[in-house]
């Protein structure tokens, strides 16, 4: 049987829909991740008082080394306490909006207006602290990003910012919020991994 032109429309017609529904691309996914993410950013930016206790390990691609690590921030302030990281036994930063303080443990205090220029002259070490502040709690820092990564849950899996490339390979829910515990970032040869044993945010009846 010979099939009309119009006949052989019809026929068709059910086949073409068929495909074009096929290429349709699903964006609902990946605008839910962001919404999540977006929320959980807000939630978290939201609390101006934590502190942190673990492990940094510091590599430069020849040397390296390892110490405790213990960070705690209220409000704008911040002071970040080493234990034997890069062989400078004790070293402490005391950090605010408008300068930055870094005492050694031969007693030495060392001061400018920009943490990460501190530390890159007196440990010779490009520490990125300030993104850092940003990166422990599993958000990107302000500023340009150039690639993120989210699960289906909306939290950074890997996060490419200031010519870091940071992987958050685990998170942790004990908190009461999903934060990272295992984090590794790195530029270039130099690597900055954080093993993070304790994290602790205040609760509402801590005010």
């Amino acid at each position: 049987m010979k099939l009309t032109p119009w006949l052989l429309v019809f026929v068709l017609l059910p086949f073409l829909l068929l495909s074009a529904c096929k290429t349709v691309p699903v964006t609902g996914s990946e605008a839910g991740k962001q919404t999540s993410y977006r929320a959980r950013s807000d939630k978290i930016s939201s609390v101006l008082q934590w502190n942190l206790i673990g492990r940094i390990s510091l590599d430069d691609g020849e040397e390296g080394g390892s110490g405790r690590l213990q960070w705690v921030v209220k409000a704008d302030q911040s002071k970040i306490n080493f234990h034997g990281a890069m062989g400078r036994g004790a070293w402490q930063l005391d950090i605010d909006p408008k300068s930055a303080a870094l005492r050694l443990a031969d007693g030495n205090e060392y001061f400018s207006d920009h943490v990460d220029e501190l530390v890159q002259q007196q440990i010779g070490w490009p520490v990125p602290v300030e993104a850092l502040q940003w990166w422990v709690r599993g958000l990107a820092a302000p500023g340009p990003v150039e690639t993120q990564q989210l699960d289906d849950g909306g939290l950074l899996t890997s996060l490419t910012q200031f010519g870091w490339r940071i992987d958050f390979t685990r998170y942790n829910a004990d908190s009461g919020m999903a934060l990272p515990v295992r984090l590794d970032a790195r530029q270039n040869d130099y690597r900055v991994k954080l093993a993070i044993s304790h994290w602790y945010l205040p609760t509402s009846a801590d005010g």
